[in-house]
């Protein structure tokens, strides 16, 4: 549910961004689900989306929740996103600011704090995010292009 709610918070991002949607995205062996991918002006954005509910708060020791149950470490999974996607780049000689955010889709999840390493935000602060980050390179329309055809090629439906 909270992956639908976000795909369709990612609709108003405008023509100027494309988004893909729940791809197992693969680079030397390795692969990795990723919920959502958004390339636009500004770079790209990978996107993992919890649906978690409660307080939620963000210590040195980790992610402390109100309401625990057995989850993945949501910045392991955004690290090793991070990873594929820069060693796709690399391969095919192309640059681009690439920026993990952790997205929070359930309305009443109270956040305290974020992440240290990357951008944490509730759903309804997403496509404001995207939409202010100031990126060191800007993409232009044949560049988003060619991310979004590298990211196609070497990614199948996410098995989640």
């Amino acid at each position: 549910m909270g992956e639908k709610n976000t795909a369709i918070k990612l609709k108003d991002l405008g023509s100027n961004y494309r988004v893909l949607h729940g791809k197992s995205v693969r680079s030397r062996g390795a692969a990795e689900d990723i919920d959502h991918v958004v390339v636009g002006p500004n770079g790209i954005f990978h996107i993992e989306t919890k649906n978690w509910h409660g307080a939620i708060r963000f210590t040195e020791a980790g992610i402390e929740r109100s309401q625990p149950e057995h989850h993945d470490d949501p910045n392991a999974q955004l690290e090793r996103q991070a990873f594929i996607i820069k060693e796709l780049l690399r391969a095919n000689k192309l640059e681009a600011d690439v920026t993990g955010i952790l997205n929070f889709a359930d309305p009443h999840c109270a956040l305290e704090g974020g992440s240290s390493s990357f951008t944490t935000v509730k759903v309804d602060q997403l496509g404001t995010a995207i939409l202010n980050y100031k990126s060191s390179k800007s993409l232009n329309s044949d560049e988003i292009r060619a991310i979004i055809k590298i990211l196609d090629e070497h990614s199948k439906p996410s098995n989640r």
